[in-house]
């Protein structure tokens, strides 16, 4: 496996930073050397140099995209562990984080292109297994702390998953509105304090 994004050199990260862009707005179809090469601003070969193959630097892609989100989502457990059972602070946070991706359609984009082909490759698959089991332990907890069934954590995080999708779908102006209505729509269902007087 390649090394977490903060140990890769800076020219790894700038050839990886390119492919996620190519990724994006081209496909599976059009991540080629040439292509990142081309976006980064690079001498023809220059990618190819670090990452021999197509499939290294697919490999390579799926750990920078997969790394980012898992750090993303680790600093959200940290933020969240600090006042268990507060609804208003969680879907605050996650709403936050999922503006904060929404900055950042190209990684929401590659990441999305990345979970289809993870479809047909394993070692791809496992690449995204990690953060995805983590993401959904961390939910488990906040519905543990909140005195809720952790049971369907896996189900909301799948929930959430397609609302961050589903908004790049939706006019720029109008993605933080969505996401932060259907998070507070999603997350309203295991706060306890609804429903009382």
């Amino acid at each position: 496996m390649s090394p977490r994004n903060d140990a890769l050199s800076p020219r790894r990260h700038e050839i990886l930073s390119a492919a996620t862009t190519v990724l994006a707005r081209s496909g599976t179809r059009g991540l080629t050397h040439r292509a990142v090469d081309r976006e980064a601003g690079l001498p023809e070969g220059s990618s190819s140099a670090y990452f021999r193959t197509r499939d290294a630097l697919m490999g390579a892609l799926g750990d920078f995209v997969a790394d980012r989100l898992a750090t993303d989502v680790a600093a959200l457990g940290g933020r969240l562990a600090c006042c268990p059972g507060d609804h208003e602070r969680a879907v605050a946070e996650v709403s936050a984080l999922f503006s904060r991706w929404l900055q950042q359609p190209d990684l929401l984009s590659a990441r999305l292109e990345l979970t289809v082909a993870a479809t047909r490759d394993p070692r791809l698959a496992e690449r995204f297994t990690q953060w995805r089991e983590d993401l959904v332990g961390m939910v488990r907890a906040v519905l543990v702390d909140a005195g809720n069934d952790p049971g369907p954590a896996e189900a909301l995080v799948a929930a959430l998953d397609g609302v961050l999708l589903a908004s790049l779908l939706q006019p720029a102006v109008r993605r933080g509105a969505f996401v932060a209505e259907s998070v507070d729509l999603l997350l309203a269902g295991f706060d306890p304090g609804q429903g009382r007087a």
